[in-house]
């Protein structure tokens, strides 16, 4: 399968999935900042204040007309991301998208939180907004009739952390691995159809803690990882690691449907 890059200076229609956390709001900064002028940027997420936020920051940095930025506060279970998008797309059938971009970084699994959900309820909770639902907001946006033909590319925000298994992790590590392998099985089916995958784990972040468990176990993310050397593994700020995918997509190349870590040093 052959490596992809691609410039990100196109009319793109772009939907961020997850911007309250860490990584998301440099995700967002970055690259909506790349794109060209007529794109336009949805920013889905469930704290409505930290949205507006956003939104104000995104409209100070960037120059006016450049890309517009709608923001999107997604319900308790996140159902309703694929009817804000479908919404937009209405209003901007005649923008002329080259590319949509979709970034699914939901939640603070790969960014912030390490621990699996304590009781039943919120392991419920946990697999609806981590799997059940960008799984529906992904396909309703790669079966889009405004986005046909339009070329594709996915970000699948994910962590090694919760790939390897792990203590304290078992469900957390289960759910991960079932969103993984939807993305590695689409690449796989859309490969004609000019869709391209990229599951990206971000690294060890500034913002990754130590947590107790309900049993007040003390969780340590470098002794989680369980890995000899991850003592050598620096801590990532947010902004490294945001630089690091876009140089990924524009100069390194990958290769649809692989897994990319912000550790991995392999030029393609």
């Amino acid at each position: 399968m052959a490596a992809k890059r691609m410039d990100l200076s196109v009319r793109t229609f772009l939907v961020l999935s997850g911007s309250s956390n860490p990584l998301g709001q440099m995700l967002a900064q970055e690259l909506c900042c790349r794109l060209a002028a007529g794109s336009v940027a949805l920013i889905l997420d469930d704290n409505q204040e930290e949205l507006q936020s956003l939104e104000q920051l995104l409209n100070e940095q960037l120059k006016p007309d450049a890309v517009q930025i709608i923001t999107g506060v997604l319900d308790d279970h996140h159902s309703n991301g694929g009817q804000l998008m479908e919404q937009i797309l209405r209003k901007s059938s005649h923008y002329g998208f080259q590319r949509t971009i979709i970034v699914h970084n939901e939640g603070v699994a790969a960014t912030h939180v390490l621990i699996e959900p304590q009781s039943a309820q919120s392991w419920t909770e946990y697999v609806q907004r981590q799997l059940y639902a960008p799984v529906a907001l992904n396909q309703l946006w790669l079966h889009s009739k405004a986005l046909a033909g339009v070329e594709k590319l996915v970000v699948n925000v994910t962590s090694s952390l919760q790939v390897r298994p792990m203590v304290y992790s078992t469900l957390l590590c289960s759910c991960k691995r079932a969103r993984d392998m939807y993305f590695r099985s689409m690449a796989s089916e859309e490969k004609r159809s000019d869709v391209h995958v990229l599951s990206y784990s971000p690294g060890l972040l500034k913002t990754h803690e130590m947590q107790c468990d309900i049993n007040g176990n003390i969780v340590d993310p470098e002794k989680l990882m369980g890995l000899s050397q991850s003592a050598d593994l620096a801590r990532v700020q947010p902004l490294q690691s945001t630089l690091k995918l876009i140089n990924i997509l524009e100069e390194t190349s990958f290769v649809s449907g692989h897994d990319v870590d912000y550790y991995d040093t392999f030029v393609l």
